[in-house]
């Protein structure tokens, strides 16, 4: 009986063994699946990385969202697998203007520089849509970013990406006009919707641009009498890409 009660025990164990096994590979497959967009990450990811991405808890935030404001620390890392959130920054005056969104594959640079030198930074971060995110409690953070060689460089060329970006957008600022700004904007959204009319509206654009309604509409007024763009309620449409694009370039017709 001892010999059998001994057999029973093993098998049990074998098989609570395997079903563990089973779940931790499930696990590690649904995990994969959600950081699909960070292939950056996780095909150099070490295994400290990985024990910290096991850490990682999912959570789901509703749109309209603030996800921090202005002197707020962050006390986790967040990894986007679906939504977006924008990042901007706003006047005492009410104005706003955008400075980047981040979207599944991306990290937000003033999240990742909060938690690596614990500055807050006077901006907002909000999500424009239903979102999903793993978050990284900040200890977990600190102690990978030790420990973790491939964590480190993702972090660290991260940061650089996102610093080239963020000198381009203070150049725009500082040596663009406003028109070659909107011009170049509605081409990129135009290019990225593949022509189709871009819904937003002239309030929504100057919160964009960090600039004020009244000039908004100015200027796309005048670019719809270059006919370059068609104006209509909550929407601009494209009449010639060739034309805007000259106007992007501060070569269209006065």
């Amino acid at each position: 009986m001892s010999a059998i009660s001994s057999l029973v025990d093993h098998e049990q164990v074998s098989a609570n063994a395997q079903a563990c096994l089973a779940e931790s590979e499930s696990h590690n497959l649904h995990l994969k699946a959600l950081l699909s967009k960070y292939p950056a990450l996780i095909e150099s990811a070490d295994e400290a990385c990985w024990d910290m991405l096991n850490e990682a808890k999912l959570m789901s935030v509703p749109a309209g969202t603030v996800l921090f404001h202005e002197a707020m620390e962050c006390k986790h890392l967040m990894l986007i697998v679906e939504g977006k959130v924008r990042v901007y920054k706003d006047s005492p005056e009410g104005r706003e203007v955008t400075l980047y969104r981040v979207e599944p594959g991306q990290l937000c640079v003033h999240n990742l520089n909060n938690l690596v030198n614990g500055l807050a930074y006077p901006i907002m971060a909000q999500t424009e849509t239903d979102m999903q995110g793993l978050v990284i409690p900040r200890p977990i953070f600190h102690k990978t970013l030790e420990e973790s060689n491939s964590f480190r460089t993702y972090v660290l060329r991260t940061l650089t990406e996102r610093l080239s970006h963020m000198v381009d957008l203070v150049s725009g600022f500082a040596f663009d006009r406003l028109d070659l700004r909107i011009a170049c904007w509605l081409n990129h959204e135009f290019e990225k919707g593949c022509g189709k009319p871009i819904k937003i509206t002239h309030s929504e654009l100057a919160q964009e641009l960090g600039t004020t309604r009244e000039m908004v509409s100015r200027i796309l007024k005048e670019f719809e009498h270059k006919r370059c763009v068609q104006l209509a309620r909550g929407k601009i449409h494209l009449q010639c890409r060739h034309t805007l694009k000259l106007v992007s370039q501060g070569k269209g017709k006065k």
